[in-house]
Parts: structure tokens; C-alpha cells; sequence
């Protein structure tokens, strides 16, 4: 299923972001190659070095930042940034340590570094990769989304440790300094935050669009910065505990646990599929909580859950979002894009359990994207209406596709010596990156007493 993702992107699209498999043409949106980088990692777990050093060759000859104008400061820090550092890990693993990789990863540091120059310290939006202009969206009223303010810790956390700079993860753990000191109720961090004055300006609160990253990199952060920073963790325990106590619901008809938004105090019965990440999260922080078993049982809920968003779609396949009411769980936005997080979930809950549920649901997954998604030429595309038993399709093969969605999907039936979770942990598109050990741990300890 990948390779025939990869080689339909190779054969029409290389170069691009996307491949638009009916098209049979390219699609670009970050004009970065998105497809190239976000493969790397998997190809790497994959055993495909030589298509791995391709890649690596087209990143260090054709990629040039300069050109790029405005980007997303976010989704070019998990999928570049991030991507770029961790195949730089792998090439030292694979073959010898790239230079040129951690080289380009430096240059798209130094630019993002400067969506960092605001009153509070947590960065704008979007940033200008030529000139380092930066903004927020007019939409949010002019606040940053959680998100994009919580999940670059990793990333830029990791290019200090390979480049011996600081200043990285200086400038991105200060953004956690800043949240920290709200000191919000529940530990539940809402969705704007001004960047102005590092407050939050909404009471909404959501795991699934434009918060979901932001609470799993609280318990990532801390493990990939060796569980030194009691600070980070304390926030993840704050939060989880919230989550746990007022999120986490059971719908009354039938039995499915669900991670509902709530806003002004009043719960909203929706779950985003984007949410189903959150039992990936609960799995990987349990060891370390005072109710592993707790913790284990909601996960466990959630996965289930998750995999009901498939199994009682015509299509078998999950919708964007779901809601619950008295006829329990019904589909929301209907449209599927091929994201990863009930796959995530299942990876991190078959790791924890072995029980064979989790690889059955990983199947069934399979078999509902092979028969509704797979283009022939080359690639698999989403869906538009995943009630039908002959879904209308959409023309995007998602670079998270690559990234995420099939990584987690072939590590599900891995044996666990395959990116085992005492060496690496995934950042949110997915690119694994090692775990510190306790000289660069207490190196970024005393770094993030200065943040």
C-alpha cells in the first residue's frame, strides 16, 4: 500500500507537496516537496534506503527556502523541520550522518525561529521564509491557535541537541513557560491565545481541531527531554486529569466512551477524529501516572470508539468528526482524508496489550481504504461521503498518508524491536526522533530553567 502510494507520487507528482492520484498530476500547498520529507521517515522504518538517499538528494540540491514566501509556521515545523531532523537520525543509523540534512534543517530553523519575536514569546502564524515577517489570522481575532503555539517543542528541542545551539528550544519551551503561568482550570488549555499578551482569549476547549497536539506533546516533550523537567510534567498530569474528569464521556445508547469539546463549562457531544490521538496519548503516559489503570481504561475506550467510527460507516470508513445523542453515535462532517489517529491509537494499544483486537481493527482499516481509495495509476485518495457503499472520491493523497497514516499502520504489525518506545517517541506527523539520554537531558533541563 505504500509503495504503490510512493510510486504513484514518484511516477506524477514528484517535487510537489501532494499527488492528486485521478488527475495524475501534483498539487502544491506549503511548496516545500511535503510528500518527499514526510515520507523519509517511513521509508527509512521501511527498509527502503536507497529511496530514502533519493530523497535526501532532492532536499539537499532542489530544496531552497528563500523562495517560499508565506508558510504555515506550524505545519512547516512538524512536517519540514521535524521531518528533515529525524531523517538525519536515521541517515546517521543508516548509512553515515548526513550533513547536509541537519544543514537544511538548521536553515529552515533559523527562519521559523523569528515567527518567536512577539510581545509574549510564542509565535505567530504564519511566517514570511524570506523576509521573517510574521501574523495571526484575522478569523481567531488576531489570537494564535493552541496548537500551533504547543507543538513545536520536539522539533525544535531536537535541532538544539544536534546542533549544539540552544537557542531552539530556548525560544520553544519558553512557549510552555507561558502557558504554565494561566494557570488554567482543569489543566484544559483553551483554544486562542494571545500573542500579544501570552493569554488565552477563548473558553473553548477541544482534543480534536486546533487543540489535539498541544496536550500530547506535554507527556512527549517530557519523555523526548529525558523526564527531567517536573514543570512539563506536572502540566501533562493537570491535563489529563482534566480530560479524565470532565471531557471523557459514555454515550447512554450505546456504551462508546468519547472525548467531548466543552465551551463556556457546557460539554459539546462531537468528537473530531483528530481526537482519537488522545488514546495514543493515554497509553504513553500511563507508566508514569498515579492511575496507569485508569488511564490504560479510557485508552482502551477510546480505541474502541475509534474504530466504531469505521465499522458502522457503509464504507467502513471513518468520518471527519462524529456526534452523540440519544441515538448514539452518528457521522458528523462525512468525509474522510485519510488520517491517522484511530490507526495511532490502535499501534500504541497493541505495543501496551498485545491483544489481537487492535491488529483486527488496524485490518479492517486496510481493506475499506484498498477497496474504496486505491487509484490504479498510482495512489490513494479520500473520500466525500463515507455513508455510501460507493463513496464519491476526492483527488488528495495527503502527505500525512505517507507520514503517518501507513507508518503507524505497517509498525501495528511490526514486532516491537521496530521503533521501540523506550528509544524514540513520534512527533505529531509521526517522524520518530530519539529519546535523550542523561548528559543532553540535563543539558535541556538547565536550558529550560532559563526558558
Amino acid at each position: 500500500m505504500f509503495m504503490h502510494s510512493w510510486e504513484g507520487y514518484k511516477k506524477f507528482a514528484w517535487g510537489f507537496d501532494e499527488l492528486m492520484p485521478r488527475a495524475r498530476a501534483g498539487h502544491n500547498w506549503l511548496n516545500q516537496g511535503g510528500s518527499i520529507i514526510d515520507s523519509m521517515s517511513t521509508l527509512a522504518i521501511m527498509g527502503e534506503i536507497e529511496e530514502f538517499k533519493k530523497n535526501a538528494e532532492w532536499v539537499k540540491s532542489q530544496l531552497h527556502f528563500e523562495s517560499r514566501g508565506e508558510v504555515s509556521f506550524f505545519e512547516t515545523t512538524i512536517r519540514v523541520l521535524g521531518g528533515l531532523v529525524s531523517a538525519y537520525e536515521f541517515s546517521c543509523d543508516l548509512y553515515e550522518c548526513d550533513q547536509g540534512l541537519l544543514d537544511k534543517a538548521t536553515d529552515i530553523g533559523n527562519r521559523l525561529s523569528k515567527a518567536f519575536n512577539t510581545p509574549s514569546g510564542l509565535p505567530y502564524a504564519t511566517i514570511n521564509l524570506a523576509s521573517g515577517h510574521g501574523s495571526t489570522p484575522g478569523w481567531t481575532g488576531g489570537a494564535a491557535i493552541l496548537a500551533e503555539v504547543a507543538t513545536v517543542q520536539m522539533e525544535f528541542s531536537a535541532l538544539s541537541k544536534h546542533t549544539g545551539n540552544p537557542h531552539y528550544e530556548e525560544i520553544a519551551m519558553k512557549c510552555f513557560r507561558q502557558i504554565e503561568k494561566q494557570n488554567v482550570a482543569n489543566g484544559l488549555l483553551p483554544l486562542y491565545i494571545s500573542v500579544q499578551t501570552g493569554q488565552f482569549t477563548s473558553n473553548h476547549v477541544s482534543l480534536g481541531a486546533m487543540g489535539d497536539s498541544a496536550f500530547e506533546y506535554l507527556i512527549k516533550t517530557w519523555i523526548l527531554r529525558g523526564r527531567k523537567e517536573e514543570w512539563v510534567k506536572n502540566m501533562y498530569d493537570k491535563a489529563t486529569q482534566g480530560i479524565a474528569d470532565h471531557l471523557v464521556k459514555t454515550s447512554q445508547s450505546d456504551g462508546l466512551t468519547y472525548v467531548a469539546e466543552n465551551k463556556g463549562g457546557q460539554p459539546i457531544h462531537k468528537m473530531d477524529h483528530l481526537a482519537c490521538f488522545a488514546g495514543g496519548m493515554f497509553i504513553l503516559g500511563a507508566p508514569y501516572s498515579t492511575d496507569p489503570e485508569g488511564h490504560l481504561k479510557i485508552a482502551k475506550g477510546v480505541g474502541e470508539t475509534c474504530f466504531q467510527m469505521y465499522n458502522k460507516m457503509a464504507s467502513g470508513l471513518s468520518p471527519e468528526n462524529v456526534e452523540f445523542g440519544g441515538g448514539g453515535m452518528r457521522a458528523g462532517a462525512v468525509y474522510n482524508i485519510q488520517r491517522p489517529e484511530a490507526v495511532e491509537t490502535w499501534f500504541y494499544l497493541w505495543r501496551a496489550t498485545k491483544d489481537p483486537i487492535w491488529r483486527e481493527h488496524g485490518w479492517a482499516m486496510y481493506e475499506a481504504f484498498q477497496k474504496h481509495c486505491k487509484v490504479q495509476s498510482g495512489g490513494y485518495v479520500g473520500v466525500r461521503d463515507v455513508r455510501s457503499n460507493t463513496p464519491p472520491l476526492d483527488d488528495t493523497q495527503q502527505t500525512f498518508w505517507l507520514a503517518e497514516t501507513l507508518k503507524y499502520l505497517y509498525l501495528l504489525f511490526c514486532d516491537d524491536d521496530v521503533i521501540p518506545l523506550d528509544k524514540y517517541v513520534f512527533n505529531t506527523e509521526a517522524h520518530p526522533l530519539k529519546i535523550w539520554k542523561h548528559e543532553a537531558a540535563k543539558a535541556a533541563a538547565d536550558a529550560s530553567k532559563v526558558a
